[in-house]
């Protein structure tokens, strides 16, 4: 049940801004952003302490406002059972203008999971292309237009993708080329069972483990996750959780140096292979030579010392050997 606390709404206000009424203002099903109901409770208490530092955003469809951006902020006013919000009007004519608006902005506040993060970046590229299917194609790099409206991020002259951004929006978002692509090849391959269980778990804010996770099998995914989600928890990253699918269990850090070791060798050209173990084997005969030596010089009472020691594993070679 949805807790409300009634607070007089603070005088805080800036220019260009229109108080709508919250009853006026729909939330579209396909939001880009997941949605935590614990964190719009406590940016509650925040705006009945300081007010609204950031209005949401809205546009027009038909008689009623749809939301674009500000969805925690819109909760927390329930919460606080506030009957007007303040918002700016888009301007966006379509759904699509409108989903570029919504992943810009939130972008641009620096307030998104890893998860989420990956989303936006995904939508953003989906949303540009179906805007301006020129720019994905390599067509014309100057001022394009789709019905007559400006294209607003310009791609770069020797990029025919869409993170081929100009530097300015590039430093809008803070990311750099190739951690988009990672953010949009993660979204890309993680399942959509997958997306939903990482929501609002450890993992959704963890991009190493976002990653391997990715480069799974949709199958291998769900397995991974039934492991890092059981009650307990069966391992506590995606690393482990792919050692126990393939071995059954979590590996000893001494196993795990023995399995990279093999995952190197196997990746290696048989030629490099080879010469690796040819030079194991000339180190394990020098140090035989060199503990022979050894051996030769000791007094008896020494050499019992020795084998006193080592006693079982000396019985168990004479024995392999036939002398016992």
């Amino acid at each position: 049940m949805t807790t409300h606390v009634n607070v007089a709404i603070p005088e805080i206000r800036i220019s260009a801004i229109q108080d709508i009424k919250l009853s006026d203002i729909d939330i579209p099903d396909n939001r880009a952003r997941s949605f935590d109901q614990d964190e719009a409770g406590a940016l509650a208490f925040i705006i009945a302490a300081s007010g609204l530092q950031h209005p949401i955003r809205v546009r027009l469809v038909g008689d009623r406002f749809r939301l674009i951006a500000g969805r925690k902020r819109l909760e927390a006013f329930r919460m606080l059972a506030w009957e007007m919000i303040p918002a700016t009007i888009s301007t966006a004519a379509t759904d699509d203008e409108a989903r570029l608006e919504e992943v810009m902005e939130n972008l641009g506040r620096h307030e998104l999971k890893v998860l989420d993060r990956c989303h936006h970046l995904f939508e953003l590229k989906q949303v540009y292309e179906r805007l301006y299917p020129d720019a994905k194609h390599g067509g014309d790099r100057g001022n394009q237009h789709t019905g007559g409206k400006t294209q607003k991020l310009r791609l770069a002259a020797d990029s025919d993708e869409v993170f081929g951004f100009a530097a300015a929006t590039a430093d809008k978002i803070s990311l750099s080329r190739r951690s988009i692509e990672l953010a949009v090849k993660i979204w890309k391959d993680l399942s959509d069972a997958s997306r939903k269980r990482c929501a609002g778990t450890w993992l959704a804010d963890h991009q190493a483990g976002l990653k391997q996770l990715a480069e799974q099998s949709h199958a291998d995914q769900a397995k991974v996750l039934d492991i890092l989600f059981s009650d307990p928890p069966k391992a506590t990253n995606v690393s482990d959780a792919l050692t126990i699918i393939a071995h059954g269990v979590v590996l000893t850090p001494t196993e795990k140096k023995v399995d990279t070791v093999k995952n190197t060798l196997r990746a290696m050209p048989d030629t490099v292979v080879a010469a690796v173990v040819d030079e194991r084997l000339a180190e394990m005969q020098n140090s035989i030579t060199v503990l022979s030596k050894f051996f030769a010089k000791l007094e008896d009472a020494e050499l019992d010392k020795v084998v006193e020691q080592h006693e079982e594993r000396i019985v168990a070679s004479l024995q392999r050997r036939g002398r016992i």
